[in-house]
């Protein structure tokens, strides 16, 4: 599994634009079997300079699911409603691992 952390901040005054975004999004999400992990509010931020005003943690089946998604022309078509509505945005996606003793041993064989 793959999960999309998205933090971003909304520009004053584009909240409608990026309402539309969020209603067009969810059918082109489920076409490639995304689901929304959380979509929210940030309401405290514990550690580091991070200042976004909002999250959201998508799970996609691997990679590819999300690599097709970017290149479909739904969502090349709307995607200006995000990129033009929205600013400070961090997109990563992230691989995890099955367990934290997973994770160690990683970091333990030089991170390969």
């Amino acid at each position: 599994m793959i999960v999309v952390l998205n933090l971003f901040d909304i520009i004053p005054g584009r909240e409608r634009q990026y309402a539309e975004y969020l209603r067009r999004v969810q059918p082109i999400l489920d076409r490639y079997g995304a689901k929304v992990l959380l979509y929210g509010l940030t309401r405290m931020i514990y550690m580091g300079p991070c200042s976004q005003q909002y999250c959201g943690l998508i799970a996609y089946e691997n990679l590819d699911d999300l690599r097709r998604l970017s290149h479909d022309p739904d969502f090349q078509a709307i995607r200006p409603l995000r990129d033009e509505s929205t600013e400070h945005y961090i997109l990563t996606a992230i691989e995890g691992f099955p367990t934290m003793n997973d994770a160690a041993e990683y970091l333990e064989n030089g991170g390969a």
